[in-house]
């Protein structure tokens, strides 16, 4: 079946005699035995990894619901929830890592990462180095006590697409485990456990969750794999708000739907600015020079709505003056909500030994306002820093 059909089934299995489209939402610190014989009962089959309803911390219903649903979109056995999407990735140190290990880290990774790495894990004997979002560069990477390498595909802000099988095929032999923050393609458009990945981790807050109204992480893996994760979430009292678990479950029956709508509008307007005078680089997987343009074509199946391009030299001084003249295009943290968001990056003050490319990117998320309005507020935009007024291309009769 349809992926689009999976995700909107995925949770009747769990609740056959219930009438309600929806699964319940859950929401109890404590859960009442009808005897201490099956409280010890399902404490000691808890323990032993089966997913039971036996304390609000542990996971409700409603969790469980989600972590079905997030295992049917990544194809992976295993789901865990966190409060965010920067402590799932905080959660893979935890969890796969000790005092005396090594993690490789693609130098394109989520920035906050680095931070993270360095003054908190690298405080705790964990040590880290980066590679560029090539194989030559991983390998280089590696060390003897190398035991987590963390990925992104596409890189945060400036999209390369890595050969996913290609470094799983370098680490699986050393015993390196290879975690892919997922969250751009929201596990829809690529499912790195189908490529050679040993966890998938995303932002719920971002596609998933689609509605800006909630913050959550996500980490699947395979059933070998689970038990780390498993004994950390229980060990920190890690959970989530069953309210968002059901909001999050909502996002997730109209995200393929969604999807469709980022990636058509975002593929007009990246088209569009490639031919704009004032625009010298559009980094998106879905154009032919991006950089992995041909990697992301065979093994991802769409785009979503997040990519970034550049400004020509004589104009990048004034790019924050063009993101302030947008009108619809939010200026805000996060992305993969309905709104259109756009904010100034510089690359190279985050990736100052490796990164080649233009010093200043301009990130934009194309939301699902009508994609000739957006192409209009840019070229007005463009036309405040740039030498000539334009015209938007489209008519009203595009408005469709």
């Amino acid at each position: 079946m349809d992926e689009a059909t999976r995700l909107i089934g995925v949770n009747r299995k769990s609740y056959p005699e219930a009438r309600a489209v929806n699964p319940p939402v859950v929401r109890t610190s404590t859960v009442l035995y009808p005897d201490l014989a099956t409280m010890k009962d399902h404490r000691q089959r808890r323990d032993t990894g089966e997913r039971l309803f036996t304390y609000g911390a542990r996971g409700t219903p409603t969790a469980f619901a989600l972590e079905d649903a997030l295992c049917e979109l990544e194809q992976g056995d295993r789901a865990f929830l966190y409060p965010s999407g920067l402590f799932a990735l905080a959660a893979l140190f935890l969890a796969y890592t000790e005092p005396g290990d090594h993690v490789a880290i693609i130098d394109s990774v989520y920035p906050p990462v680095r931070a993270l790495a360095e003054k908190h894990f690298g405080k705790r004997g964990v040590t880290f180095s980066y590679f560029r979002p090539d194989t030559d560069s991983f390998k280089a990477a590696l060390r003897k006590n190398t035991r987590l390498a963390l990925l992104e595909s596409p890189g945060s802000n400036t999209f390369e697409v890595i050969d996913l099988p290609a470094f799983s095929r370098i680490a699986k032999p050393l015993g390196v485990r290879l975690a892919v923050d997922n969250t751009w393609a929201a596990g829809h458009y690529f499912k790195p456990l189908l490529h050679g990945a040993d966890v998938s981790v995303q932002a719920v807050t971002k596609y998933v969750g689609g509605y800006s109204d909630l913050m959550m992480g996500a980490i699947v893996t395979r059933e070998e794999l689970y038990r780390p994760l498993f004994e950390l979430s229980g060990s920190f009292g890690i959970c989530v708000s069953p309210d968002d678990c059901y909001l999050a479950l909502r996002g997730m029956k109209s995200l393929c739907a969604r999807l469709e709508i980022h990636e058509r509008n975002a593929l007009k307007i990246a088209h569009w600015l490639k031919d704009q005078p004032e625009v010298t680089e559009v980094l998106h997987p879905a154009l032919e020079n991006s950089d992995g343009h041909e990697i992301w074509k065979r093994d991802f199946t769409g785009s979503s709505g997040l990519f970034s391009f550049a400004l020509a030299d004589h104009y990048n001084h004034r790019s924050e003056e063009f993101v302030d003249r947008l009108q619809l295009f939010g200026i805000g943290s996060s992305w993969g909500g309905f709104e259109s968001l756009a904010l100034p990056v510089n690359v190279k003050s985050m990736r100052p030994e490796t990164w080649n490319g233009p010093e200043k990117l301009i990130r934009i998320h194309v939301g699902q306002e009508a994609a000739c309005d957006l192409i209009a507020d840019l070229s007005d935009a463009l036309s405040h820093i740039g030498q000539e007024r334009r015209r938007s291309p489209f008519s009203s009769s595009d408005r469709a």
